[in-house]
């Protein structure tokens, strides 16, 4: 596991700290999925910044970049494993929106 990867992971784990072990070590894997998850969503959100959600050809044909689409899809699995963890944990977590969340507001609305 890697260091970012590692610190996300023990940040959520911390989130449920509270709840009966027995669960916890139900779902262990399911924080690590989400904790990988939440760093790659980082790098991407990164890219966007850098390289932009839409890319333009040579020709001047204009689409979503793909670090934009990747974005969206994953961000739709992670959303659905916290949402998981929070049914199967019975607590309320949610991951704070950050600058990009917003930025995805915006635009789909």
């Amino acid at each position: 596991m890697n260091e970012n990867v590692s610190k996300e992971y023990k940040r959520l784990k911390g989130l449920f700290k509270d709840v009966d072990e027995s669960k916890t070590s139900l779902i262990d894997e399911l924080l690590k999925k989400a904790a990988f998850l939440k760093v790659e969503l980082d790098d991407l959100e990164y890219n966007i910044r850098k390289y932009g959600a839409i890319q333009r050809s040579n020709k001047g044909n204009v689409r979503e970049s793909i670090y934009y689409k990747s974005y969206l899809s994953t961000v739709n699995v992670y959303q659905g494993i916290i949402k998981t963890l929070n049914t199967i944990m019975g607590k309320n977590v949610i991951d704070g929106d950050d600058d990009f969340d917003e930025f995805l507001r915006r635009a789909n609305g």
